[in-house]
């Protein structure tokens, strides 16, 4: 069995080593209920404007209970499953390291900056000093696309990897940090682990990012949502109050995104409208075949489709209108 990674940054009886406090939850629940007081490693990326599955709008939702943590999806539980599996790798590809598997078993939490992390594992490696936190990734044959310099063709961990990574050995002490992926298809292939090099001024960002998240989600605002991206949780988190009239006059904005929305919903209408009129043309002047060929070489086809019968349950959605000026409420 490993010794024990942490025993040469001191006694840990206390849960305290310098400004970091070290957690062990006894259970998943108590590991989740710990991490909701920070922004996480893995999260951290999003207030830097580099994470592409979280923005920062959603991450207040979270940390404030109004949408569920997304580490309880079923793709953070393969990714934690296939942790075990690269450990496994690591040791039988690297057999003098001594790699401890940290499975959740310590959160790592600069209480004061509201900063935590859970490394993946911990590594000693002959002839380095120090001790150095390993970051575990997967992907599938498919999204490995997304690890691939366009120049380099060589597999290289995305920016919002390499920030988590940072903030591990940041709040660990650690002397270094590597990333490893792993990649599930036909088989599994575990990548060479990358070095991530340990960058103080962006740490330095990292810190006064989520200082400002915090200061503006304690003072009951929230982030500047990304209407593209948070559009359907804006939708889904929104509760109108009946008879609630607020003042947004002060908007110059307003009156023309206003008209755009008149503007295209009449052009949808015509859009739709249009679009039936061509598919009867189309449909007449195919008499009653499956296939069509034009011109210009392209085929057109008209197939059938069954829908299957189902029932619709009660629902509901935010109806927003423009009104005239002057208009009753």
């Amino acid at each position: 069995m490993n010794a024990d990674p942490f025993q040469s940054i001191g006694d840990l009886s206390a849960g305290i080593i310098g400004n970091i406090e070290i957690i062990k939850p006894a259970n998943r629940g108590e590991w989740l209920a710990a991490r909701k007081r920070d922004v996480t490693a893995s999260d951290a990326s999003t207030l830097l404007g580099v994470n592409p599955y979280k923005t920062p709008f959603e991450l207040w939702a979270e940390k404030t209970g109004r949408k569920a943590d997304a580490e309880d999806n079923d793709v953070f539980r393969r990714g934690r499953a296939m942790e075990f599996i690269a450990i496994d790798f690591l040791r039988e590809d690297y057999p003098d390291w001594k790699i401890t598997h940290s499975y959740n078993n310590r959160y790592f939490r600069d209480a004061a900056g509201r900063i935590g992390a859970t490394p993946d594992a911990f590594v000693t490696i002959p002839g380095r000093k120090g001790r150095g936190v390993i970051q575990i990734k997967s992907a599938s044959d498919y999204s490995v696309k997304n690890w691939i310099d366009p120049d380099t063709k060589e597999i290289t961990p995305p920016l919002y990897v390499a920030v988590q990574a940072l903030i591990e050995a940041e709040l660990t002490r650690s002397s270094y940090a590597l990333v490893a992926l792993i990649v599930s298809g036909h088989g599994l292939k575990l990548h060479p682990p990358i070095e991530i090099p340990l960058v103080p001024k962006l740490m330095a960002k990292v810190r006064s990012e989520v200082a400002d998240f915090w200061r503006v989600t304690d003072s009951g605002a929230h982030p500047d949502a990304d209407w593209k991206r948070d559009g359907a949780l804006i939708e889904e988190l929104y509760e109108p109050v009946a008879g609630k009239v607020v003042d947004l006059s002060h908007d110059n904005m307003l009156p023309a995104i206003c008209d755009e929305k008149a503007r295209i919903a009449t052009e949808k209408t015509a859009i739709e409208k249009r679009l039936k009129e061509i598919k009867a043309e189309l449909l007449d002047k195919m008499n009653g075949a499956s296939a069509a060929k034009i011109s210009d070489g392209r085929v057109i086809t008209a197939k059938e489709i069954q829908r299957a019968g189902y029932s619709v349950g009660p629902s509901s959605y935010i109806d927003v209108r423009v009104k005239k000026a002057g208009a009753a409420e």
